[in-house]
């Protein structure tokens, strides 16, 4: 596989760092800053840009910048990453690309390359570019090919080949740097102080730099902070991540098991932690559940015997790190949900000597960099707040904030999980999680529920709890509005002209990428093209495969057919333009779109992935194809054929069931109950047996 650019059709999008040089080269500007002061600039537009989210705002400097000086790499480095960072995945990618062609010899180009064809295409097809580049491995020479090849391997997981290559790399070149620091860092991230404590040491001594010094110092400053907690964690090489992590929580799980949780009357303060506001439909869930016990706090409502009392409060890791993170904050902070965005508070709550993490911070500094900036930002927000309820949404989340309330003491704290656990989806993996959930679980007052009973079962076969101890709540949805925006209108009225011949819609409303495969999505829309010509489809949803996805319908020859809406506000409207629904994920928790397109009368077309087959009443109200591993096109095309096939009047009877079902099992009042029977119910003894 060649250096192209990963799409269907090898069209590129604009790239605009190479029209910047373009136009310096040209024009011959005048220079009003010299390159060291450019590079300090540009710099600092991306540290802003990190703290703020405006990476486009910055992105006019940057490129002015690269005028002034169109041959200083480095500017079109930071150019890049400011494009790359703000989502845009396509045009970074083309971006990369150019930079790579005018500094061939780059390493960090080659590197992004990599990245963003894993993110687009999959860790396969970034292999291939590391082979095709590198095709005999050991014998690359030059210290910028060895460290390309080495940034290689780091990206497509090849951590071992990685660390072995910058090591012969230091020993090749060890006055160079840039190569100690990766390996460093790289011997640093696997776990092993003992290797980076030496490395730094040796870097030291090669480089005379005082940098190398002072990381020599810190890591050894770990090591000591390290035995001190744990004097057998050094008894050889293995993850410190692990080891530190092993020895807060042994420390943190005994204070709590010695306190008693009395059992309460009713529910005070509910804190919910989650990534983001984006638009998911985690995120929808969370929103709901917010408002609907802040909305009950507010009128004196009871759910069972308990008063909801409140305050009810959301908390997201960032609202600005990505474009589309506060998707929902507008409307908590409508019904008057105050939202905090933890990234922001300040380290410690602002007093160390106060702070509970004050024994702990030596070792904090160890731990993989959520757990880390959970702890220092969370644990004494929470402990100032003192909720009576922590409810903590998805494993990237318990990953990052678990430890934390579990450190403040919080009373009750709810892992929320909604999918298969991580053991199923490898690229989700991560050493300290099976040690940070065993721990949580082994502490009075933690309780996992799930969203669906596949992702419950599968995490008590993983942590070893008891089968049937983690509590399943199911989503609670509602009909969507079903009002369209002028701009959906013109969207559809356009599509619906230039396909006046249809008689059935297949939609989707999907975040279009690798799990929700909209490639194999649009070609079983191709294979039921060709039997039923007036058919037409929608998809609603954006992500880092549409464009690809917009270029294999036009390989598929039906980009005339099918309508890409994109992200959109308003997908109970376009709910109401679809005849069924058509879902191919790979992996799921308890799919909303399943459950709200039932509850607009419309029937389902869905793989078996996790929670899915419980949405529906097969047969009656939905179709299950028969993996979710794969995607069998011919079968699944079978089954809306068959829809095609049903008189209308079938259909009708159809919709009207699915209504009916999603309506009794997935009920907003429902699910708060269940919610509320978690957060009320004494769990005096761990879900997870010691020590």
């Amino acid at each position: 596989m060649s250096l192209a650019e990963p799409s269907a059709s090898g069209r590129l999008s604009t790239d605009p760092v190479a029209e910047a040089v373009r136009e310096g080269r040209m024009a011959k500007r005048k220079r009003t800053v010299s390159r060291r002061v450019a590079l300090s600039e540009c710099s600092d537009l991306l540290k802003q840009a990190r703290g703020d989210g405006a990476y486009r705002a910055s992105l006019p400097r940057a490129l002015e910048l690269i005028r002034e000086h169109p041959d200083a790499e480095d500017l079109q480095f930071t150019a890049a990453r400011l494009i790359m960072e703000d989502g845009d995945t396509r045009t970074a990618f083309v971006v990369w690309k150019g930079i790579l062609e005018r500094f061939p010899s780059a390493p960090e180009p080659f590197r992004m390359i990599v990245r963003l064809t894993g993110r687009m295409r999959g860790t396969d097809s970034a292999k291939a570019i590391v082979e095709a580049r590198f095709p005999d491995a050991a014998s690359v020479s030059g210290e910028l090919p060895l460290f390309a090849l080495a940034l290689g391997l780091e990206e497509i997981g090849e951590a071992a080949q990685a660390e072995d290559t910058l090591c012969r790399l230091t020993r090749l070149y060890p006055r160079a740097r840039l190569p100690w620091r990766h390996l460093i860092r790289l011997q640093e991230g696997r776990g092993g102080l003992i290797s980076a404590q030496l490395s730094a040491s040796t870097a030291a001594a090669h480089c005379d730099d005082e940098e190398f010094s002072k990381t020599h110092l810190k890591i050894t400053r770990e090591i000591n902070a390290l035995a001190s907690l744990d004097p057998n964690a050094l008894m050889d090489d293995g993850p410190y991540s692990v080891k530190a992590l092993n020895a807060i929580l042994a420390t943190v799980v005994a204070s709590r098991a010695a306190k008693v949780f009395a059992p309460r009357r009713h529910l005070g303060g509910v804190i919910m932690l989650s990534g983001s506001l984006g638009s998911g439909g985690a995120e929808r869930q969370l929103v709901t559940t917010a408002l609907s016990l802040h909305e009950a706090s507010q009128a004196g409502r009871m759910f069972g015997n308990a008063d909801i009392v409140g305050p009810v409060a959301v908390a997201c890791r960032s609202l600005t790190a990505a474009k589309g993170n506060d998707f929902f904050l507008g409307t908590l902070r409508e019904k008057g949900v105050q939202v905090t965005d933890y990234s922001r508070l300040a380290p410690y709550g602002g007093q160390m000597r106060h702070s509970r993490v004050k024994d702990f911070r030596e070792v904090v500094g160890m731990l993989p960099a959520r757990i880390r900036e959970g702890i220092v930002h969370l644990v004494d927000y929470l402990r100032h707040e003192a909720p009576d309820v922590v409810h903590i949404w998805q494993d990237g989340m318990i990953f990052a904030a678990g430890l934390a309330a579990l450190i403040a003491d919080v009373p009750r704290i709810v892992l929320s999980v909604r999918t298969l656990p991580p053991t199923d989806r490898v690229n989700r993996w991560r050493l300290e999680l099976e040690p940070i959930y065993k721990a949580l679980l082994k502490a009075p007052g933690v309780v996992l529920i799930a969203n669906s009973t596949m992702a419950a079962r599968r995490y008590e076969e993983w942590l070893g709890m008891p089968r049937g101890s983690a509590p399943v709540v199911h989503n609670g949805v509602t009909q969507l509005d079903e009002t369209p925006t002028a701009e959906d209108m013109t969207l559809w009225r356009s599509f619906a002209h230039r396909t006046a011949d249809a008689d059935f819609t297949v939609g989707a409303v999907m975040r279009l990428d690798d799990n929700k495969r909209p490639l194999d999505w649009l070609s079983v829309a191709e294979s039921l093209h060709r039997r039923y010509p007036r058919t037409r489809f929608v998809i609603v949803g954006g992500g880092t495969l549409r464009h690809e996805a917009q270029e294999y319908a036009h390989r598929l020859g039906i980009a005339d057919r099918i309508l890409f809406t994109g992200v959109s506000g308003a997908v109970g409207y376009w709910l109401t333009q679809m005849d069924t629904l058509l879902l191919l994920s790979r992996y799921e928790g308890l799919p909303n779109v399943l459950i709200e397109a039932q509850l607009a009368g419309k029937p389902v077309v869905t793989t078996p992935a996790g929670g899915a087959f419980e949405t529906i009443i097969p047969g009656r109200t939905g179709w299950l194809t028969s993996s979710a591993e794969t995607v069998d096109v011919p079968q699944a095309t079978q089954l809306l054929a068959d829809l095609i096939e049903m008189t209308p009047a079938r259909r009708r009877e159809i919709g009207t069931a699915a209504r009916q079902w999603a309506e009794e099992a997935f009920s907003v009042d429902l699910m708060l109950e269940r919610t509320v029977e978690v957060f009320m119910a004494h769990y005096p003894t761990p879900m997870i047996a010691g020590p």
